[in-house]
C-alpha cells in the first residue's frame, strides 16, 4: 500500500494569552505570509520516524531528517498557498469518495484502512487532512501545468520506432531510486561545478558501501527523498528520458551518474527489472438499438411511453430491424435496422454500455435512459479480440504524458520556490 501520507501535517497556530504575551510555539520557517512552527515540524518528524520503523528502514540522525522534512513542508506550503489564491477547494463529498477509492484499490474496508493508518502512527483526522491537501496540490498542478501537457500520435510513433531501433526493453518495468543534487534555475559555472562535485562525492560514498536509501534521505532534494529516493516500478516511457537511456544499459544493483537534468545532477540505482506482459484482449460487441428522444414533436414522457410500447411489441415477436427502421430517431443506424456494428464500451455513453454489458445475446433490454434519450438494445454477437498493439500505443501515450507532466512539475516547483520568500529562522535547519 503506497500511500505518500508523510508530506502533510496540520498547522498548529501560535497561541496568545493575557498579558504578559508569551509565544508558545517557535517559528522555524517563514514562507511568504505563512509560518512553519516547531510543533508542526516535531509532529511530522515523529510520524515519519514511525513510518520508517514500520518499513524497517534505518533512521538517519535527527539533524539530517529535520532539514529534509522542513524543506518538504516548505514546498507543500508554497503549493497550498497557490491553491488558495486560485480558489481551488476540495469538499467533504469529494474527500469521502477519494478515501473510499483508496480503500477499494487496496482491498480494504474503511475500518481496515483506519487500522492500517493507526499502525503507522497516523490518526484518521490527520489522514483526512493530509489527503485533502494532497488533492488540493494535485488540482493546483493540473491547473498550472496539465493544460499544456499533450502527446501527439507522432510522438508515440517516434518513441516506438526509437525503442525498436535500439532494442530497448519496452516490455519491462524498472524499479529505480534516485538522488537529486539541486541547481538554481539559471546556475552559475561555480554552482554547477559545486553540485557536480557533491554528486561525485555521494557516488563514491555509495560505491564504498553507504546505503543508497539513507544517502537519499539525507541529501536528495527530490520529493521522494524521505522515501529513500524510491520511484517505484516505472515503464521505460514513464521514466525521465535521461534515466531511460541509462537504465537499459545497467545491471540490477548498479548505481549510475551523475546525470545532468533540468533540476540538477542525479544519481540513479536500478533496483530490479521485471517483464511486463503486454498481451491485451478486449470484448467487442455487435449491437443494435432503437432510439427515441424528446424533440419538438415529442416530450420526454411521450418518448418514454412510446419506447415502452415498442418494448412490448418486440417481446411479442415483432422484428427488431423493421421496428428500428420505422421508429428509431438515430438516423445513421436506423437505415441499417438499428445496427451499430462492433463496438467496445469506451465508445458508448455509460448507461448504454452498462446495459449492453449485462445483456445476454439476442435478448432485448428494457428501456434504457441516456443523455441522448431512450434506448432499446439488443446484443447480436460477442467476441474476444487481441488488442495488444492498440493497448501498447495507448499505454505509451499515457506514460509519455506522465513523464512530461512530472518534469514540468519539477520545473514549476523550482520556479515558485525561487519566486517566493522563504526564511529558515532556525539556522541549524538552513
Amino acid at each position: 500500500m503506497r500511500m505518500r501520507i508523510w508530506l502533510f501535517v496540520m498547522l498548529l497556530p501560535t497561541c496568545v494569552i493575557a498579558e504578559p504575551v508569551e509565544q508558545l510555539d517557535k517559528v522555524v520557517a517563514v514562507v511568504n505570509d505563512n509560518v512553519i512552527t516547531q510543533s508542526e515540524l516535531d509532529t511530522q518528524m515523529n510520524l515519519l520516524r514511525q513510518q520508517l520503523m514500520a518499513k524497517n528502514v534505518q533512521i538517519p540522525p535527527d539533524d539530517v531528517l529535520r532539514k529534509q522534512v522542513l524543506q518538504h513542508l516548505v514546498d507543500v506550503d508554497l503549493q497550498l498557498q497557490l491553491a488558495k489564491a486560485n480558489d481551488i477547494t476540495v469538499d467533504a463529498t469529494e474527500l469521502d469518495a477519494a478515501i473510499a477509492k483508496i480503500a477499494e484499490d487496496n482491498k480494504l474496508t474503511l475500518t481496515e484502512l483506519r487500522e492500517a493508518l493507526s499502525k503507522q502512527g497516523m490518526s484518521w483526522e490527520m489522514y483526512r487532512d493530509n489527503l485533502r491537501k494532497e488533492m488540493l496540490i494535485s488540482r493546483m498542478q493540473q491547473k498550472a501545468i496539465g493544460k499544456d501537457i499533450e502527446i501527439t500520435p507522432q510522438q508515440v510513433d517516434d518513441y516506438l520506432k526509437t525503442a525498436e531501433a535500439t532494442a530497448a526493453k519496452t516490455n519491462s518495468v524498472f524499479h529505480v531510486q534516485n538522488i537529486v543534487i539541486p541547481l538554481a534555475e539559471e546556475p552559475t559555472t561555480q554552482q554547477i561545478n559545486k553540485a557536480r562535485q557533491k554528486a561525485m562525492a555521494l557516488l563514491n560514498k555509495i560505491k564504498q558501501g553507504a546505503d543508497f536509501s539513507l544517502v537519499a534521505i539525507a541529501e536528495s532534494s527530490d520529493e521522494y527523498a524521505l522515501e529513500g529516493g524510491d520511484l517505484g516500478d516505472r515503464h521505460l516511457a514513464e521514466l525521465p528520458e535521461v534515466f531511460a537511456n541509462q537504465v537499459v544499459t545497467m545491471k540490477v544493483g548498479e548505481v549510475s551518474g551523475p546525470l545532468r537534468t533540468a533540476n540538477g545532477f542525479q544519481l540513479i540505482k536500478l533496483v530490479s527489472v521485471n517483464e511486463n506482459k503486454e498481451h491485451h484482449e478486449i470484448t467487442k460487441t455487435h449491437v443494435r438499438h432503437i432510439l427515441l428522444k424528446q424533440d419538438v414533436n415529442m416530450t420526454d414522457a411521450e418518448a418514454k411511453k412510446q419506447i415502452n410500447n415498442l418494448y412490448e411489441q418486440l417481446k411479442s415477436g415483432k422484428d427488431f430491424g423493421v421496428m428500428a427502421k420505422q421508429y428509431s430517431l438515430d438516423a445513421a443506424s436506423a437505415a441499417k435496422g438499428g445496427d451499430l456494428g462492433w463496438v467496445v464500451p469506451d465508445e458508448l455513453v455509460k448507461p448504454f454500455a452498462e446495459a449492453m454489458k449485462e445483456l445476454p445475446v439476442h435478448v432485448v433490454s428494457k428501456p434504457v435512459k441516456s443523455q441522448f434519450g431512450w434506448h432499446l438494445i439488443e446484443v447480436l454477437e460477442r467476441k474476444m479480440v487481441d488488442d495488444s498493439d492498440a493497448y501498447k500505443r495507448q499505454q505509451v501515450r499515457l506514460f509519455l504524458q506522465q513523464r512530461k507532466f512530472n518534469e514540468a512539475v519539477q520545473n514549476w516547483q523550482q520556479h515558485i520556490r525561487t519566486q517566493s520568500y522563504v526564511n529558515i529562522t532556525d539556522k541549524k535547519l538552513a
